[in-house]
Protein backbone atom coordinates (compact mmCIF):
# COMPACT_ATOMS: atom_id res chain seq x y z
CA UNK A 1 0.00 0.00 0.00
CA UNK A 2 3.06 2.10 0.22
CA UNK A 3 2.30 5.85 1.63
CA UNK A 4 -1.54 5.91 0.28
CA UNK A 5 -3.29 7.03 3.03
CA UNK A 6 -6.73 6.16 0.72
CA UNK A 7 -7.67 2.81 1.44
CA UNK A 8 -10.97 1.37 -0.76
CA UNK A 9 -13.70 -0.15 1.51
CA UNK A 10 -16.49 -1.98 0.19
CA UNK A 11 -19.69 -3.27 1.42
CA UNK A 12 -20.85 -7.19 2.44
CA UNK A 13 -22.26 -7.64 -1.48
CA UNK A 14 -18.50 -6.56 -3.22
CA UNK A 15 -19.72 -2.87 -4.18
CA UNK A 16 -17.63 0.52 -3.40
CA UNK A 17 -18.47 2.65 -0.48
CA UNK A 18 -15.95 4.63 0.30
CA UNK A 19 -12.26 5.07 1.44
CA UNK A 20 -10.77 5.03 5.03
CA UNK A 21 -6.97 5.49 6.42
CA UNK A 22 -4.85 2.34 7.25
CA UNK A 23 -5.61 4.19 11.57
CA UNK A 24 -9.22 3.28 11.07
CA UNK A 25 -8.43 0.09 8.60
CA UNK A 26 -7.03 -1.45 11.72
CA UNK A 27 -9.50 -0.85 14.23
CA UNK A 28 -12.37 -2.20 11.79
CA UNK A 29 -10.27 -5.21 11.54
CA UNK A 30 -9.39 -5.41 15.44
CA UNK A 31 -13.25 -4.45 16.10
CA UNK A 32 -14.20 -7.51 13.45
CA UNK A 33 -16.53 -5.54 11.85
CA UNK A 34 -13.73 -5.42 8.46
CA UNK A 35 -12.13 -8.02 7.13
CA UNK A 36 -9.14 -7.83 3.81
CA UNK A 37 -10.53 -8.05 0.68
CA UNK A 38 -7.31 -7.19 -1.22
CA UNK A 39 -3.84 -7.65 -0.36
CA UNK A 40 -2.24 -5.67 -3.51
CA UNK A 41 -3.85 -3.08 -3.52
CA UNK A 42 -5.53 -3.07 -0.26
CA UNK A 43 -8.85 -3.18 -0.04
CA UNK A 44 -10.85 -3.40 3.17
CA UNK A 45 -14.75 -5.35 3.26
CA UNK A 46 -16.81 -4.63 5.83
CA UNK A 47 -18.79 -7.10 7.14
CA UNK A 48 -22.10 -5.23 8.11
CA UNK A 49 -22.75 -1.16 8.63
CA UNK A 50 -20.59 1.17 9.93
CA UNK A 51 -20.46 4.85 10.81
CA UNK A 52 -19.67 7.78 8.42
CA UNK A 53 -17.01 8.59 11.19
CA UNK A 54 -14.81 5.70 9.81
CA UNK A 55 -14.73 6.91 6.64
CA UNK A 56 -12.52 9.24 4.73
CA UNK A 57 -13.22 11.80 1.66
CA UNK A 58 -13.53 9.89 -1.87
CA UNK A 59 -10.29 9.72 -4.15
CA UNK A 60 -10.37 8.68 -7.97
CA UNK A 61 -7.78 5.41 -8.22
CA UNK A 62 -6.81 3.81 -11.34
CA UNK A 63 -5.62 0.21 -10.86
CA UNK A 64 -5.47 -2.25 -13.52
CA UNK A 65 -6.29 -5.81 -13.01
CA UNK A 66 -4.43 -8.36 -14.37
CA UNK A 67 -6.09 -11.28 -15.66
CA UNK A 68 -4.52 -15.24 -16.26
CA UNK A 69 -3.42 -15.64 -20.35
CA UNK A 70 -3.61 -19.35 -20.89
CA UNK A 71 -4.14 -18.89 -24.72
CA UNK A 72 -0.84 -19.54 -25.30
CA UNK A 73 -1.16 -18.68 -29.57
CA UNK A 74 -2.81 -15.37 -29.01
CA UNK A 75 -0.14 -14.72 -26.07
CA UNK A 76 3.12 -15.55 -28.68
CA UNK A 77 1.56 -13.59 -31.28
CA UNK A 78 0.98 -10.22 -29.09
CA UNK A 79 4.31 -10.49 -27.22
CA UNK A 80 7.34 -10.37 -28.29
CA UNK A 81 9.12 -11.27 -24.68
CA UNK A 82 7.69 -13.61 -22.07
CA UNK A 83 7.41 -12.59 -18.63
CA UNK A 84 6.00 -15.22 -16.06
CA UNK A 85 5.49 -15.08 -12.24
CA UNK A 86 5.79 -17.62 -9.42
CA UNK A 87 2.26 -18.62 -7.98
CA UNK A 88 3.75 -21.32 -5.48
CA UNK A 89 5.13 -21.05 -2.20
CA UNK A 90 8.65 -22.56 -3.25
CA UNK A 91 11.40 -21.94 -6.52
CA UNK A 92 10.89 -23.09 -9.45
CA UNK A 93 13.42 -25.07 -11.95
CA UNK A 94 12.40 -24.93 -15.23
CA UNK A 95 14.87 -26.75 -18.24
CA UNK A 96 14.34 -25.92 -22.29
CA UNK A 97 16.16 -28.09 -25.13
CA UNK A 98 16.40 -26.03 -28.17
CA UNK A 99 16.37 -27.28 -31.48
CA UNK A 100 20.57 -27.71 -32.19
CA UNK A 101 20.66 -29.72 -28.71
CA UNK A 102 20.94 -26.21 -26.45
CA UNK A 103 20.16 -26.68 -23.17
CA UNK A 104 18.82 -23.80 -20.90
CA UNK A 105 18.46 -24.25 -17.07
CA UNK A 106 16.26 -21.23 -15.51
CA UNK A 107 15.95 -21.08 -11.63
CA UNK A 108 12.71 -18.35 -10.54
CA UNK A 109 12.81 -17.38 -7.17
CA UNK A 110 9.80 -17.86 -4.26
CA UNK A 111 8.64 -15.02 -4.77
CA UNK A 112 5.61 -12.67 -6.63
CA UNK A 113 7.88 -10.47 -8.42
CA UNK A 114 7.69 -11.53 -11.94
CA UNK A 115 10.81 -12.30 -14.27
CA UNK A 116 11.75 -11.61 -18.45
CA UNK A 117 12.62 -15.30 -19.06
CA UNK A 118 13.57 -14.27 -22.55
CA UNK A 119 16.73 -12.83 -20.93
CA UNK A 120 17.79 -16.10 -20.84
CA UNK A 121 15.84 -18.22 -23.43
CA UNK A 122 14.77 -17.84 -26.97
CA UNK A 123 11.60 -17.38 -27.47
CA UNK A 124 11.02 -19.98 -30.10
CA UNK A 125 12.28 -22.67 -27.44
CA UNK A 126 10.28 -21.09 -25.27
CA UNK A 127 7.00 -21.38 -27.23
CA UNK A 128 7.46 -25.30 -28.48
CA UNK A 129 8.44 -26.19 -24.20
CA UNK A 130 5.65 -28.36 -23.34
CA UNK A 131 7.22 -28.08 -19.88
CA UNK A 132 6.40 -24.36 -19.76
CA UNK A 133 3.00 -24.80 -21.01
CA UNK A 134 2.43 -27.47 -18.54
CA UNK A 135 3.33 -24.87 -15.36
CA UNK A 136 1.49 -22.22 -16.69
CA UNK A 137 -1.90 -24.57 -16.81
CA UNK A 138 -1.46 -27.39 -14.02
CA UNK A 139 -3.40 -26.98 -11.10
CA UNK A 140 -2.66 -25.18 -8.66
CA UNK A 141 -0.89 -22.84 -10.94
CA UNK A 142 2.96 -22.90 -10.80
CA UNK A 143 3.70 -20.20 -13.57
CA UNK A 144 1.08 -17.17 -14.40
CA UNK A 145 2.37 -15.77 -18.31
CA UNK A 146 1.74 -11.40 -17.69
CA UNK A 147 2.11 -8.65 -20.60
CA UNK A 148 5.17 -6.30 -20.82
CA UNK A 149 3.01 -4.00 -19.79
CA UNK A 150 1.85 -5.81 -16.47
CA UNK A 151 5.03 -6.83 -15.85
CA UNK A 152 6.26 -2.64 -15.44
CA UNK A 153 3.30 -1.93 -13.67
CA UNK A 154 4.14 -4.05 -11.07
CA UNK A 155 7.31 -2.79 -10.53
CA UNK A 156 6.10 0.77 -10.73
CA UNK A 157 3.30 -0.33 -7.81
CA UNK A 158 5.65 -1.80 -5.30
CA UNK A 159 8.11 1.20 -6.04
CA UNK A 160 5.67 3.62 -5.31
CA UNK A 161 4.52 1.80 -2.70
CA UNK A 162 8.16 1.12 -1.05
CA UNK A 163 9.05 4.59 -1.62
CA UNK A 164 12.07 3.57 -4.19
CA UNK A 165 12.22 3.41 -8.32
CA UNK A 166 11.09 1.06 -10.43
CA UNK A 167 15.45 0.49 -11.26
CA UNK A 168 15.31 -0.28 -7.47
CA UNK A 169 12.82 -2.52 -7.31
CA UNK A 170 13.85 -4.83 -10.39
CA UNK A 171 17.67 -4.63 -9.03
CA UNK A 172 16.56 -6.44 -6.09
CA UNK A 173 14.34 -8.91 -8.10
CA UNK A 174 17.47 -9.59 -10.42
CA UNK A 175 19.72 -9.63 -7.41
CA UNK A 176 17.44 -12.51 -5.88
CA UNK A 177 17.16 -14.39 -8.97
CA UNK A 178 21.25 -14.17 -9.67
CA UNK A 179 22.14 -15.46 -6.23
CA UNK A 180 20.09 -18.67 -7.50
CA UNK A 181 20.63 -18.98 -11.15
CA UNK A 182 22.98 -21.85 -12.12
CA UNK A 183 23.96 -20.14 -15.52
CA UNK A 184 26.30 -23.76 -16.58
CA UNK A 185 24.46 -27.24 -17.84
CA UNK A 186 22.76 -28.97 -15.55
CA UNK A 187 24.83 -31.04 -13.21
CA UNK A 188 24.40 -34.95 -13.33
CA UNK A 189 22.45 -37.48 -11.56
CA UNK A 190 25.53 -37.77 -8.51
CA UNK A 191 25.62 -34.04 -7.97
CA UNK A 192 22.34 -33.16 -7.78
CA UNK A 193 22.00 -33.06 -4.44
CA UNK A 194 25.10 -31.14 -3.48
CA UNK A 195 23.62 -28.77 -6.14
CA UNK A 196 20.21 -28.38 -4.66
CA UNK A 197 21.90 -27.87 -1.03
CA UNK A 198 24.16 -25.50 -2.54
CA UNK A 199 21.38 -23.53 -4.40
CA UNK A 200 19.42 -23.10 -0.71
CA UNK A 201 22.52 -22.15 0.46
CA UNK A 202 22.68 -19.17 -1.78
CA UNK A 203 18.51 -18.20 -1.86
CA UNK A 204 19.15 -17.88 2.29
CA UNK A 205 21.86 -14.82 1.73
CA UNK A 206 20.25 -13.46 -1.39
CA UNK A 207 16.85 -13.30 0.75
CA UNK A 208 19.15 -11.16 3.31
CA UNK A 209 19.30 -8.27 1.00
CA UNK A 210 15.51 -8.23 0.83
CA UNK A 211 14.37 -5.04 3.12
CA UNK A 212 11.84 -6.78 5.99
CA UNK A 213 9.69 -5.20 8.31
CA UNK A 214 11.82 -4.93 11.52
CA UNK A 215 8.50 -5.46 13.70
CA UNK A 216 7.60 -8.89 11.34
CA UNK A 217 11.26 -9.91 12.25
CA UNK A 218 11.02 -9.49 15.76
CA UNK A 219 7.78 -11.42 16.07
CA UNK A 220 9.31 -14.36 14.32
CA UNK A 221 12.00 -14.51 16.68
CA UNK A 222 9.69 -14.15 19.47
CA UNK A 223 7.86 -17.06 18.04
CA UNK A 224 11.09 -19.13 18.36
CA UNK A 225 11.46 -22.07 20.64
CA UNK A 226 14.06 -21.24 22.25
CA UNK A 227 11.97 -17.94 24.23
CA UNK A 228 11.06 -20.71 26.61
CA UNK A 229 8.07 -19.03 28.71
CA UNK A 230 8.51 -15.89 26.85
CA UNK A 231 7.36 -17.40 23.85
CA UNK A 232 5.03 -15.62 22.15
CA UNK A 233 1.47 -17.02 21.47
CA UNK A 234 0.33 -18.43 17.93
CA UNK A 235 -3.01 -16.74 18.59
CA UNK A 236 -1.13 -13.25 19.56
CA UNK A 237 1.36 -13.64 16.75
CA UNK A 238 -1.87 -13.59 14.17
CA UNK A 239 -3.38 -11.20 15.87
CA UNK A 240 -0.34 -8.43 15.72
CA UNK A 241 -0.06 -9.24 12.07
CA UNK A 242 -3.68 -7.94 11.64
CA UNK A 243 -2.75 -4.63 12.99
CA UNK A 244 0.02 -4.36 10.62
CA UNK A 245 -1.61 -5.74 7.90
CA UNK A 246 -2.05 -2.06 5.71
CA UNK A 247 1.77 -2.15 6.49
CA UNK A 248 3.32 -5.14 5.63
CA UNK A 249 4.64 -5.77 2.15
CA UNK A 250 5.36 -8.47 -0.48
CA UNK A 251 8.18 -9.39 1.33
CA UNK A 252 7.12 -9.54 4.45
CA UNK A 253 4.63 -11.79 3.74
CA UNK A 254 7.19 -14.20 2.24
CA UNK A 255 9.69 -13.72 4.75
CA UNK A 256 6.38 -14.89 7.71
CA UNK A 257 5.06 -17.82 5.23
CA UNK A 258 8.96 -19.38 5.76
CA UNK A 259 10.08 -18.06 9.24
CA UNK A 260 6.54 -17.53 10.92
CA UNK A 261 7.69 -21.19 13.13
CA UNK A 262 4.38 -21.75 14.13
CA UNK A 263 1.98 -23.76 11.43
CA UNK A 264 -1.18 -21.66 11.99
CA UNK A 265 0.66 -18.36 11.16
CA UNK A 266 2.36 -20.02 8.09
CA UNK A 267 -0.71 -20.79 6.47
CA UNK A 268 -2.47 -17.21 7.75
CA UNK A 269 0.85 -15.64 5.30
CA UNK A 270 0.25 -17.96 2.67
CA UNK A 271 -3.52 -17.12 2.55
CA UNK A 272 -2.85 -13.25 1.94
CA UNK A 273 -0.03 -14.43 -0.95
CA UNK A 274 -2.55 -16.58 -2.56
CA UNK A 275 -5.49 -13.92 -2.26
CA UNK A 276 -5.09 -11.53 -5.36
CA UNK A 277 -4.52 -14.78 -7.43
CA UNK A 278 -7.63 -16.57 -6.50
CA UNK A 279 -9.59 -13.32 -7.15
CA UNK A 280 -8.19 -13.27 -10.84
CA UNK A 281 -9.40 -16.69 -11.37
CA UNK A 282 -12.46 -16.19 -10.02
CA UNK A 283 -12.82 -13.32 -12.73
CA UNK A 284 -11.73 -15.99 -15.89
Amino acid sequence: MGKDNNIPVLDSNNKFLSYTNPAKSRILIKKGKAKVFCRDPFILQLKGEVGDDYMTIPKQTTSKRSKLIVNFSKYFTENSEIFVQNMLNSQISISFKGLGGDEYHVIIPKTRRPYNLTNEVPIEVIKTSPDFRKLVTRSPQALRTITEDEYIEYYERIADRNNTTFDYELGKALKLKSGLQNKEEMPSDRLQRQRASELEDAMEKAEKAIEINPTVVGLCHKASRDQGPMRIKAGDFVEELEMLLPELSLEDWEYISTKGVYKSVKNFANKFLDDLTSEEDDDL
